[in-house]
């Protein structure tokens, strides 16, 4: 039950101070401003700010632990050790006037993305993996959307977590976590030649698709065509296959006449071109 003396100590704590509410139940923090209101008591009340050390200093009490606290629950020990030492039925009304302005969090975006470095977010707002990459100016086209390490400090502790933007989009970041966007693997083309020498126009190495047939009449071609002493009716190829050399011998003049089934050629392969023996 209400007393007479508590019922106009809260209703001169609710004018003094507007918006500020009798048992405020959020947790106080690191510079917020509270107002403290001792009744009858008009030296011991005022407006004082939480330190960097998390305490209120107060007239006659001196430091009290006051962060992660609830004001209704910082009033009550404010009256009990008012009550031990200096006034009888203390009563003490505790009210956040002014919360403080919190820092920005931060998450550390690097790797293949076009502004790497520090993206910042309120406080009490979630920061989600596509968002954080997206603020550093998304990915570079050799990004890899499948490979993001998340850098993580947990207590004495730094974890890996391996993300992906496609399955990981919305995954939640804390303040202080590093996004490393990694680079796609290069694949190494491999150039695959076959070799055309001897009374040829143009002798030496032709790079060829694997994929796409190539066959001697062409491989003659590339290489300018036959000289004028070259002897066409005894053209060989030189196959390796593992240790062992395979050769096939071709009148090239014949097969042309007779539009005889192309011979296809394999990477490494060697054509050589005899000179007439004319």
């Amino acid at each position: 039950m209400l007393t007479l003396k508590k019922l106009a100590l809260s209703a001169a704590a609710l004018f003094s101070w507007g918006s500020a509410v009798l048992g405020e139940s959020v947790q106080l923090k690191e510079s917020d401003i509270v107002s403290v209101t001792v009744f009858n008591e008009e030296s011991l009340s005022g407006v004082f700010t939480i330190g960097p050390e998390g305490t209120l200093v107060l007239p006659l009490l001196g430091s009290i632990p006051a962060i992660g606290r609830a004001a209704d629950e910082l009033a009550g020990d404010v009256e009990a050790r008012l009550e031990k030492d200096f006034i009888r039925d203390a009563q003490v009304v505790v009210a956040l006037a002014k919360a403080a302005e919190l820092p920005p969090q931060l998450v550390t975006v690097i790797g293949q993305v076009a502004a790497p470095g520090r993206v910042p977010f309120d406080a009490g707002v979630a920061m989600d993996l596509f968002t954080a990459v997206a603020s550093a100016g998304g990915m570079t086209e050799r990004g890899n959307p499948y490979n993001l390490e998340l850098k993580r400090r947990e207590g004495d502790d730094l974890k890996t977590y391996r993300l992906s933007i496609d399955s990981d989009r919305n995954y939640q970041l804390r303040d202080g976590d590093t996004i490393i966007v990694h680079a796609m693997e290069e694949v190494e083309e491999k150039i695959e030649t076959i070799t055309v020498i001897g009374e040829v126009k143009d002798p030496g190495a032709i790079q060829i698709d694997p994929e796409e047939p190539f066959d001697l009449i062409t491989a003659i071609a590339v290489a300018g065509g036959f000289t004028n002493i070259a002897r066409p009716s005894k053209v060989v190829v030189r196959r390796r296959n593992g240790e062992a050399v395979k050769t096939f011998e071709f009148n090239v003049l014949k097969m042309q006449k007779d539009q005889s089934s192309p011979f296809f050629l394999l990477p490494n392969d060697t054509v050589f071109v005899p000179e007439s023996i004319f």
